[in-house]
C-alpha cells in the first residue's frame, strides 16, 4: 500500500511559512511597540574621551580617559535563526585603548541617528 504523501508534506510546509510569517510579524510588532528609553547621550570630544549624562566616561580598570566607540548588536536567537537580526536592538561599547576593558552604554535610536550625522 503505497501512500502518497505529496499532500501531506505541502501541507505541512505551508503550515511551517504561516508560522514563520507569524512569527516575523509579532517581531515586528514588538520592535514597534517598545518603549523608548530615556538614556543620555554618548557625546564625543576631541582628544577620544566620551562624555554620558555631564561626566567624563573614566575606565574603571586603569583609569584612562582614552576610547574607541562601536557599536554592538544584542542578537537574539530567534532573530538570528530567521535571519533578521536587524531588529535586534544594539548599544555603544567604548574600549579602553590603554588596557582593552569593554565598557557597554545603550543609548536612544533617535541619539545614535544623531550622532552619525
Amino acid at each position: 500500500m503505497d501512500k502518497d504523501y505529496s499532500l501531506f508534506f505541502a501541507v505541512l510546509f505551508g503550515m511551517l511559512l504561516l508560522l514563520m510569517a507569524l512569527a516575523i510579524g509579532i517581531l515586528v510588532f514588538r520592535t514597534m511597540l517598545r518603549r523608548p528609553t530615556r538614556n543620555p547621550p554618548l557625546v564625543p570630544s576631541d582628544d577620544g574621551s566620551y562624555e554620558v549624562g555631564g561626566k567624563r566616561v573614566t575606565c574603571s580598570h586603569c583609569g584612562s580617559r582614552n576610547f574607541a566607540a562601536q557599536e554592538i548588536l544584542l542578537n537574539t536567537w530567534l532573530l538570528s535563526l530567521l535571519r533578521i537580526d536587524w531588529l535586534d536592538s544594539s548599544a555603544t561599547v567604548l574600549t579602553c585603548k590603554n588596557c582593552g576593558h569593554l565598557t557597554w552604554f545603550a543609548q536612544d535610536e533617535e541619539t545614535r541617528s544623531h550622532e552619525s550625522d
